[in-house]
């Protein structure tokens, strides 16, 4: 299950009730529409339907989801019931929601047994490798030194995990993100050749939230376009060919 490039995901944790979580799900679906970039919104599991019922536009993933098949267990969150709610994925393997290798990889063949896409959280590359050779949708490098940080500083390891991710399974898309505290940090990610990236922090604690989460998402577009621009030689080239 290839997901849509370039995407960007914002993931609130539990920061936010209901009224919060819906405007911020407009705001993104919005600037989803207006820079043509697919949104992910990671939602606590209660807010699922709720969200994924207003049509925003936006992608609504889970946050967590119980190996538990359908049954008699109780008070757990099965992968159909994520489904059923309107979840089109799930996060697994969250920093603050790790799992062993073997519930990772037994979560990612269980989620996309029933339909959902994936975001597998990798704190290494070569957890990151590993785990891309268990299809999911999406792995996301964070490392865990840059995990609520500002970080501003050179990420040359995308370029090479972007490129590793693809020679092990050319399907699985790759996302780097950690301490993507402003939107010119965004851009650049996107730049060094990322299919994806996301914020948390730096969306929620702007001044003002709404307008943030567009210009975070308008800057990873803008990084993606940079990424895939057409040299103006090739450009010629490509004109040539059409005209033979």
């Amino acid at each position: 299950m290839a997901f849509e490039r370039p995407f960007f995901e914002i993931g609130p944790k539990n920061h936010l009730r209901r009224p919060a979580l819906e405007r911020l799900a407009r705001a993104a679906g919005d600037a989803a529409r207006d820079h043509d970039i697919t949104v992910i919104l990671t939602v606590p599991t209660a807010m699922i339907a709720p969200i994924a019922d207003l049509g925003t536009g936006v992608h609504v993933f889970a946050q967590d989801m119980a190996l538990d098949p359908l049954g008699d267990s109780f008070g757990r969150v099965t992968a159909e019931s994520l489904v059923d709610a309107g979840a089109v994925g799930v996060m697994l393997n969250h920093d603050a929601n790790p799992l062993t290798p073997v519930q990772l990889r037994a979560s990612i063949h269980r989620a996309r047994d029933a339909g959902l896409h994936t975001i597998a959280c990798a704190g290494s590359e070569a957890e990151a490798l590993l785990v891309t050779a268990d299809h999911p949708s999406i792995v996301l490098y964070e490392p865990p030194e840059l995990i609520g940080t500002t970080g501003s500083g050179p990420r040359e390891w995308i370029g090479r995990v972007t490129a590793s991710v693809r020679e092990v399974n050319p399907a699985v898309r790759a996302m780097h993100a950690g301490g993507v505290s402003t939107p010119e940090i965004a851009r650049a990610i996107m730049a060094a050749g990322a299919d994806g990236t996301g914020s948390t922090s730096g969306i929620l604690t702007a001044n003002d939230p709404l307008e943030a989460t567009h210009h975070f998402i308008e800057a990873a577009r803008e990084g993606w376009n940079l990424a895939h621009a057409t040299p103006p030689s090739d450009t010629k080239n490509t004109i040539r060919e059409k005209q033979k």
